[in-house]
């Protein structure tokens, strides 16, 4: 009866990715998972997911279509067509060199996807007290929400995976093609597997609010660690004829923990026969498999009861910070701007939705550069002084969270408290649009430029000062004019769903060809044209002057 209100047979023909459950569905059960009650859970949750909550008056964000419709599938397709870059391997003979540069690229997508997007779901405490009261035990509870994130991940595996595989068919073999399409798969699960492993061993030692710093601070570290192991697999190979892009490679003993070499050894063995580093490699990737299985299930169901954790802490009152209260006082024109900047400043350090989205995000922005940076310093040959404009480039690189910012900032938890602002005149939504942007703009962007900057002027010189400037002010203009794009209704007005998970990550590979030109045009116009610097400055000066004071007005009227 419930199934037939919740209009779950709308259809007689179940969805593609539930028929390929029920294909392994005895792996459940020997688990111990209920597997009817699994599939039934994870049937509701995937239809919820393609449907939207009906939005308040004022505050749509989309227009709902008259056919349920999964916004991350019909998304995938733009990780295609970027994934396609990836086809120059096919020129290298090499095939650990062709899959050793495609895992860590799948591994650093998907880690980065998961950490920021899905983390939230994992980490939800609301299936245990309105399922967990139900005669559905706790192990049965974990499997269907780690297989409804693993839905996921593995549409999301195999729409990046997918040139490669496709290439791998025709120029390696059918087998090499099989072997890369099922160990994409498990890249994926790998990938799931180690974060609910960390989770755990989290969960199971803290609790309250220290837990929830612990696993943000956990989330930071795992992407230092990702763009860390993407450098470090880079410099196990050198190109020693760049004519016939013949590549040498270099393993060492410390090695052996970059865990996506464990994916390629197979390849190696396919091509260049049985050696004593490919048996020690894939023999680990086949115990870190087992282990990571064996460890899903002792833990799975002490994940959900050990959740509850997350709610036991009492929420402290926060104090407004000095900074917080100088930016309020210098950039807020009228009192109901500095209440809407305080509103803002202060959700954003509470939400822990908002930060196991972000927080990812910012540690990579700043790990980055300074691989970068020392990338630059070691790849000169000696007594060569590196040129300054190779460093300008990078504090730009942390325009690339402006598109997970915005889109971070449109969901809560509290979201339902959005109908307070029906309430408002329609002239208070522009000021608080401005003062959250404003808000972001001091509390996440600048101190991640101006920290980035630092280490450029460190190198470069104090000359470049006004260059760092102008970069900072074009800055706060993109982020004025991304929020003004893509945040349709009001910030943290909105419901987290799954089927919304990429939007951010989307938005970020997007983003990377207007950041290329705006960079380029920057630094070659303030490095060749003189006076160029002051224009920029000036003009840029007005444009922040303006969305400061009046950015926004337009969407009062709506």
């Amino acid at each position: 009866m419930m199934r037939d209100i919740l209009g779950l047979k709308k259809s007689e023909k179940a969805p593609v990715y539930l028929r390929l459950i029920d294909l392994i569905s005895f792996i459940y059960t020997r688990l111990g998972v209920n597997y009817s009650q699994m599939r039934l859970i994870l049937e509701l949750k995937m239809t919820m997911d393609g449907r939207r909550d009906s939005a308040l008056p004022g505050f749509e964000s989309g227009r709902r279509s008259d056919q349920e419709k999964n916004q991350f599938f019909s998304s995938l397709w733009v990780y295609t067509l970027i994934s396609l870059f990836l086809l120059f391997l096919f020129a290298y003979d090499n095939w650990v060199f062709q899959y050793t540069t495609y895992f860590s690229f799948l591994f650093i997508m998907t880690f980065s996807t998961l950490l920021a997007n899905f983390s939230t779901i994992l980490l939800d405490t609301k299936d245990a007290t309105l399922i967990g009261t139900k005669p559905v035990d706790r192990k049965t509870l974990g499997a269907a929400k780690a297989t409804h994130v693993g839905i996921y991940l593995v549409a999301f595996t195999l729409a990046i995976g997918l040139p490669v595989i496709g290439f791998t068919f025709y120029f390696n073999g059918i087998i090499a093609g099989i072997l890369v399409f099922l160990l994409s798969l498990l890249a994926s699960l790998w990938c799931l597997g180690l974060t609910l492993f960390v989770y755990a061993t989290i969960l199971k030692q803290f609790d309250g609010e220290r837990l929830k710093n612990i696993i943000a601070y956990s989330q930071i570290s795992l992407s230092v660690f990702m763009v860390l192991g993407y450098y470090l697999v880079g410099q196990i190979f050198q190109v020693i004829d760049p004519e016939t892009l013949l590549v040498e490679m270099n393993l060492s003993v410390g090695h052996v923990l970059l865990f996506p070499m464990w994916f390629v050894a197979p390849f190696g063995m396919l091509q260049e026969g049985l050696s004593t580093t490919y048996i020690i490699y894939t023999a680990l990737l086949i115990i870190g498999t087992v282990g990571l299985a064996l460890l899903f299930n002792w833990n799975t169901d002490k994940i959900e009861s050990n959740l509850q954790k997350m709610d036991s802490s009492s929420t402290k009152q926060t104090k407004r910070s000095f900074i917080e209260r100088m930016a309020a006082s210098v950039l807020c024109f009228d009192p109901l701007e500095k209440a809407y900047f305080h509103f803002g400043w202060q959700i954003t350090k509470t939400e822990r939705e908002f930060k196991t989205r972000l927080y990812p995000s910012i540690a990579s922005a700043l790990v980055f550069p300074v691989v970068m940076t020392y990338t630059t310093l070691t790849s000169g040959e000696p007594g060569v002084t590196q040129s300054p404009v190779t460093f300008l480039y990078l504090p730009y690189f942390t325009m690339l969270m402006i598109p997970v910012l915005t889109v971070s900032i449109q969901f809560s938890k509290n979201y339902k408290g959005n109908w307070v602002f029906n309430l408002t005149p329609n002239d208070s939504k522009a000021p608080f649009m401005r003062a959250v942007t404003k808000a972001m703009l001091i509390k996440i962007l600048a101190p991640l430029y101006i920290a980035v900057a630092t280490l450029v002027l460190y190198f470069t010189g104090f000359a470049y000062l006004l260059q760092m400037i102008n970069g900072l002010l074009l800055t706060s203009v993109i982020l004025f004019l991304e929020m003004k794009r893509s945040v349709a209704a009001l910030p943290f007005s909105r419901k987290y769903a799954a089927s919304e998970a990429n939007l951010g990550c989307m938005g970020t590979l997007i983003f990377f060809v207007p950041v290329f030109i705006i960079s380029v045009i920057m630094i070659v116009s303030q490095s060749f044209i003189p006076n160029a610097e002051w224009v920029i400055l000036l003009i840029l000066v007005g444009v922040n002057g303006w969305w400061m004071r009046k950015g926004f007005n337009s969407k009062a009227k709506k």
